[in-house]
């Protein structure tokens, strides 16, 4: 569900930070192999982001203002790190697999072991924005994860969104993944509205990669064994060259596209409806 400055590669091992543990919940059962392939080195971490800031600029969402952000699900770090690294903000990393937690090097923020439904006092309208990045799509209900997360915002804050698009694509991938669904821009905007949100932008990203994640489809359409594996051969490149490929792939889409008219995510930016 899941969001780096990530160091240089002369920079000296990367601190750790403690945690708070705000809540009690037990471990998330999200898949622990898909962390293992969490990088901001790789290829979709980075288009996303890119596709974010490009989204995130043209809403009027400062990024060089000192916003105070809660990063929801963000497992070890890396959106929070991509975040910390390209804006002034400072964003609190919010976790339920404390694995993930103990994995992330240290931030500007808290690490916090914290289920964002049992709605801490102290937490509760402080922030200016909250990232949710491939989180609902783990929920079968996302609807109270929404309405909490934004009363944990300030009246004018942002909720900053990234879901996989296209119920079509669907395939053994997302399960193994655990995602109850992909979205369709109806389907999105329809989910926000019920949980007393109003998008004020909505777009796709990663039309270039269709044809892959058609491919994904027919490749992984007999049940593999493994979960682990499922999800490294569904998500993985499986070379060098290939990696390069996509990435120069994504430097084209971003700098020409600003609205893929399709893509394979769906990227929203919302405030609180009238009534929220």
């Amino acid at each position: 569900m899941n969001r780096h400055s990530a160091p240089s590669a002369e920079a000296a091992p990367a601190r750790h930070q403690r945690i708070e543990h705000l809540s009690s919940s037990p471990e998330a059962g999200f898949p622990g192999d898909w962390y293992d392939l969490n990088s901001a080195d790789h290829f979709w971490f980075q288009w996303r982001m890119a596709a974010a800031l490009r989204q995130w600029r043209a809403c009027g969402v400062p990024l060089d203002r000192p916003l105070r952000v809660l990063d929801v699900g963000g497992g070890r770090g890396v959106v929070r790190d991509q975040v910390e690294a390209a804006t002034a903000w400072t964003v609190d990393l919010v976790e339920l697999n404390h694995a993930a937690l103990e994995a992330a090097a240290a931030g500007r923020g808290r690490h916090l072991y914290y289920d964002v439904r049992h709605e801490a006092p102290e937490l509760v309208g402080r922030y200016d924005a909250a990232i949710l990045f491939d989180v609902i799509e783990h929920l079968e209900d996302p609807g109270s994860l929404l309405a909490a997360v934004g009363r944990h915002l300030r009246p004018d804050g942002h909720l900053l969104l990234n879901v996989p698009a296209l119920q079509v694509l669907f395939s053994a991938f997302d399960v193994a993944s655990g995602h109850y669904r992909r979205y369709s821009r109806a389907s999105l905007l329809a989910e926000l509205s019920r949980s007393g949100w109003q998008a004020i932008d909505h777009r796709f990203w990663g039309l270039g990669l269709l044809p892959l994640l058609a491919l994904r489809k027919v490749m992984l359409r007999s049940p593999t064994a493994e979960t682990t594996e499922t999800i490294q051969r569904g998500f993985g490149p499986p070379n060098r060259f290939a990696h390069a490929s996509l990435r120069a792939l994504m430097r084209v889409e971003t700098a020409v596209l600003a609205r893929p008219p399709v893509g394979t995510s769906i990227l929203a930016v919302a405030r609180r409806g009238s009534g929220g």
